[in-house]
């Protein structure tokens, strides 16, 4: 065993002293071990799209915030399928231009009076978009509004959406009537603003922080008053790099005191290298005791500070 020792420092409050409750360690070189370890919770991919619905159309990609799981930060880019979507809810839609179109009306069958007022809501038909229903609202007697109540999903931008005449004058109700032929449509046509896409693939993540594995997170498009639905789950961490210089230090190899008998001998608490506190004890003066460790810790040590040596 080498009992030969180099630097000695005493316990003070000199700059080159030593101190209580200090980490004892003296770097030996500037060169840093790298670890590579999980970097902070940050999202590295995903699995489980889970489609939903609310994000814009036909403008590319979208950026989108998270909401949902442990971390925070996360956004996502993400594709939406092009100009297929859910109607978005409460929007009012465009009358297309035709033959049918212009001055619409609904009036009482019994006294030929104008409505004012609006259906309940009533099922439109597209050659794509399905499970939509429809308010539509009349001014005296003359149908000049078409509002969306609920979604569906697959319409199509521009795709005509009808209406009989008999579901409208269902909708109005009984002892009503329009003035549209048998076999007559009301026409409506959905613009880009008026429908909701989907997520259909993540493109990329910048993964924020505090993320664990299994997460279910919700997507928000960023800069859009629309609530989306979509949902993914997070399937990999990203990894990251933390610099740890601490093996690279060297520690104190032995304890020396100035004071302690046999009769009264002196106890010190040390924090080891593997950063469990030991209580030891039976210290005399001028011994020199090799043990390696990190700090002293005051509280189990009865020796003074300026009474303890240490060795390196």
């Amino acid at each position: 065993m080498n009992l030969s020792y180099g630097q000695a420092k005493t316990g003070g409050a000199g700059a080159t002293d030593w101190a209580f409750g200090t980490d004892l360690g003296i770097a030996t070189n500037f060169q840093t071990n790298l670890n590579i370890v999980p970097n902070k919770g940050a999202i590295k991919t995903t699995e489980a799209l889970v489609t939903g619905s609310g994000y814009s159309v036909g403008v590319g990609l979208i950026k989108c915030s998270s909401t949902g799981g442990s971390g925070t930060g996360a956004t996502f880019t993400c594709r939406t399928e092009y100009s297929v979507g859910a109607l978005i809810a409460n929007r009012s839609l465009t009358f297309n231009p035709g033959e049918f179109n212009e001055n619409i009306t609904i009036r009482v069958t019994a006294t030929g009076d104008p409505i004012t007022g609006s259906t309940t809501a009533i099922a439109g038909v597209s050659a794509n978009g399905t499970a939509a229903s429809f308010i539509l609202s009349a001014l005296n007697g003359v149908i000049n509004k078409c509002s969306v109540v609920a979604e569906g999903t697959g319409y199509i931008e521009g795709e005509t959406i009808s209406f009989t005449k008999t579901a409208i004058e269902a909708g109005f109700g009984a002892g009503n009537v329009t003035n549209l032929p048998t076999g007559g449509v009301l026409n409506v046509g959905p613009l880009a603003g008026d429908i909701s896409g989907s997520i259909i693939q993540i493109v990329s993540v910048d993964g924020g922080s505090g993320y664990t594995v299994g997460d279910t997170l919700t997507l928000q498009e960023i800069g859009s008053s629309n609530t989306g639905t979509a949902t993914v789950d997070v399937l990999t961490l990203d990894l990251g790099l933390s610099l740890n210089s601490s093996p690279n230090n060297r520690y104190p190899r032995a304890v020396k005191l100035s004071s302690g008998t046999q009769a009264a001998p002196k106890t010190i608490e040390f924090v080891g290298l593997d950063d469990v506190n030991v209580i030891i004890g039976g210290f005399v003066i001028g011994t020199v005791f090799p043990f390696s460790f990190k700090q002293i810790i005051d509280a189990g040590t009865d020796a003074a500070l300026g009474e303890i040596t240490i060795l390196y």
